[in-house]
């Protein structure tokens, strides 16, 4: 999987000319990356593209390639692939669809050509119908589709695409792999290899379906206790599962049976994408929640009480606050203001000369109380000066408190961009309501006491 995930030397069979928004030029898009690694770009009609010497076909390339990726009509597919073979590549991803997820003879036909010429060969193949690897690490992805690529903790194994564009609350694609029609390369393959990498943290899946789900199980059980794996199981209904089987040649299987197969695995199951992508937030950046007491601090006591009924649906509570926290509080407090949790800091901040120095003390005091097993602040967007004085103040909080998990609800015109801020510093999980960012700390309890059992 290395040759997948780390190349240091990548041909790319049916390198486009054409450059632009809508070239969908994979060597473009790698030297944009600023990937550092060897290109060899194979197109019989250049000699050049884009500055680099192009060869009519791998062949020609006298230097070794961990990695090939065929991107041409499907027809040409299976020889190229046996080419490749040939020449010692043992590491090729196939862009292209028409093969098991298509409807006609033809792509079948043209899928088992690939089969036999990889069966008992050293030869691994990702794909068809994929975007292939993509690693923020070392700047590298072979999608045709220019990706955002970012530092994180993440790992993603996916069955589609739109995992590796990403989402506007944050890229996915740490470090990324995209099966498609998994005609070899597979979760298993994929889990192997974030298990033993050391930047990865946390691992989210989609999956459409697999045709080996006792040895995913058997790997999940494995790695469950080291690390947590968050899946988003698709294709539960009848029209959905049948969608899944033209889309990337799978088989889903019968939905209750995945579930209890997942939970016994120690699996974190995510209920649709968008609990999937705070979860994958959550879990990358956050230390786990030890036990069920939180401590909220609110602008707002309506949120305050959206809050109070987060946690009751969620199996969390409200902590009580330890007697020293309660003084401290009471002290920077107006007099007539009665203080319990959730603090409702609006009045002490208003009433306040250093607003912004009494928000950071409350917090500060809450984070330090060992009855509370995690922080959640809920507060306005005001203005992009106040945003990053916040975040800011709020990456110093966490980085001061490790082990407590720190999450926020941000809500106001700015508060889309605040989120992203503190996504990619990586220390505290944003949210845009406090019903998500609880269910994402209620998460991560359930994932410390699964811990606890395995």
């Amino acid at each position: 999987m290395k040759r997948f995930m780390e190349p240091k030397s990548v041909a790319i069979i049916g390198s486009s000319r054409d450059t632009g928004e809508w070239s969908f030029n994979i060597l473009e898009h790698l030297l944009t990356y600023g990937y550092q690694g060897k290109l060899y770009p194979v197109n019989p009609n250049a000699s050049e593209i884009l500055g680099l010497k192009s060869y009519a076909s791998v062949s020609e390339i006298t230097s070794d390639i961990d990695l090939a990726i065929i991107s041409t009509p499907r027809v040409l597919t299976p020889q190229l692939v046996k080419e490749c073979s040939k020449h010692g590549i043992h590491a090729i991803t196939v862009i292209g669809q028409g093969f098991n997820d298509a409807s006609d003879s033809q792509g079948k036909q043209l899928q088992k050509e690939i089969d036999d010429v990889i069966k008992n060969s050293q030869t691994r193949v990702l794909g068809p119908n994929t975007l292939g690897t993509a690693n923020a690490y070392i700047n590298f992805s072979s999608s045709f589709s220019k990706i955002r690529l970012e530092k994180n903790h993440i790992g993603l194994i996916c069955q589609t695409g739109v995992f590796f564009v990403g989402f506007a609350e944050v890229a996915l694609t740490g470090k990324g792999i995209d099966l498609g029609n998994a005609c070899d390369i597979n979760f298993v393959d994929g889990l192997e290899y974030f298990e033993q990498d050391a930047e990865t943290k946390a691992v989210a899946l989609h999956i459409e379906g697999t045709k080996d789900t006792s040895r995913l199980i058997d790997i999940a059980k494995r790695i469950t206790p080291k690390k947590p794996l968050i899946v988003l199981k698709t294709g539960k209904g009848q029209q959905a599962a049948r969608a899944a089987k033209s889309h990337t040649g799978s088989l889903t299987g019968s939905h209750e049976i995945w579930s209890t197969a997942l939970k016994q695995a120690g699996v974190i199951q995510a209920s649709d994408l968008e609990e999937l992508i705070d979860l994958t937030r959550a879990f990358s950046i956050l230390p786990l929640m030890k036990n069920q007491k939180v401590g909220v601090a609110t602008i707002s006591g309506g949120l305050g009480i959206i809050t109070l009924d987060g946690c009751q649906n969620s199996g969390l509570e409200i902590g009580k606050l330890s007697p020293e926290t309660q003084e401290k509080i009471e002290a920077i407090s107006p007099q007539w203001l009665k203080v319990g949790n959730p603090v409702d800091f609006w009045p002490t901040v208003m009433a306040s000369p250093t607003p912004m120095e009494s928000l950071i003390g409350i917090l500060e005091t809450l984070l330090a109380d060992r009855k509370l097993d995690a922080v959640m602040l809920i507060i306005g967007s005001f203005n992009e000066k106040w945003d990053t004085a916040l975040c800011q103040s709020l990456n110093g909080l966490a980085t001061a408190h490790p082990d407590k998990p720190l999450t926020t609800c941000i809500y106001g015109p700015y508060g889309d961009e605040a989120i992203k801020g503190l996504q990619a510093a990586g220390k505290v999980a944003a949210y845009p309501t406090p019903e998500r960012a609880i269910r994402a700390l209620a998460r991560l309890y359930e994932y410390s006491q699964l811990q606890n059992r395995l």
